[in-house]
């Protein structure tokens, strides 16, 4: 991705920086689809529904897509076409996906949820600020077992139950 030009706030930056951003617009956000492919769009004001967000990304019809926050902790929050969310307080990026259907997973104890019924092992270990490099994910089976799951393994989240991630360092 370019940078975006001076007069626009960079809201992926501001989080790396570990900075708040500027109380006022333009913004420059990012928004992903299941793949986690990211593009930037530009937002004029600091609040914003779903809606607007969907729109901005020509992503039609609105109402055929879900839409979540990915949170600076890592959480994805779903937002409502009309609900309203303020970019400068604790967002990192959008993923949007054209599905009718929310799934839950576990991460490392935490309950996340995803709109598409495929999720890769890269996605999962991005969702949980692991580095590939350092650490491997395991999904946890019934009775117990577990099985690694590689970077681009697409795990099934329509099956019966619900899937539970483990992240290890690697050598452990």
């Amino acid at each position: 991705m370019n940078t975006p030009p001076d007069d626009i706030e960079d809201i992926q930056a501001c989080v790396r920086d570990g900075r708040t951003p500027r109380a006022v617009g333009p913004y420059c956000v990012l928004i992903g689809d299941m793949l986690s492919n990211f593009r930037p769009i530009t937002v004029a004001d600091s609040v914003v529904t779903g809606r607007s967000l969907l729109d901005l990304a020509a992503l039609h019809p609105h109402e055929d897509h879900a839409l979540f926050a990915q949170l600076t902790d890592g959480l994805l929050e779903e937002i409502r076409l009309e609900e309203t969310i303020d970019l400068r307080v604790g967002v990192e990026r959008f993923l949007a996906f054209r599905s009718d259907r929310i799934y839950r997973f576990m991460l490392d104890g935490r309950e996340f949820h995803w709109g598409g019924r495929f999720l890769s092992g890269a996605t999962v270990l991005s969702l949980a600020k692991a580095d590939p490099d350092s650490f491997g994910l395991w999904m946890k089976g019934a009775e117990g077992t577990e099985r690694p799951i590689g970077l681009k393994e697409l795990v099934d989240l329509d099956l019966p139950g619900i899937e539970v991630f483990v992240t290890r360092r690697l050598g452990e």
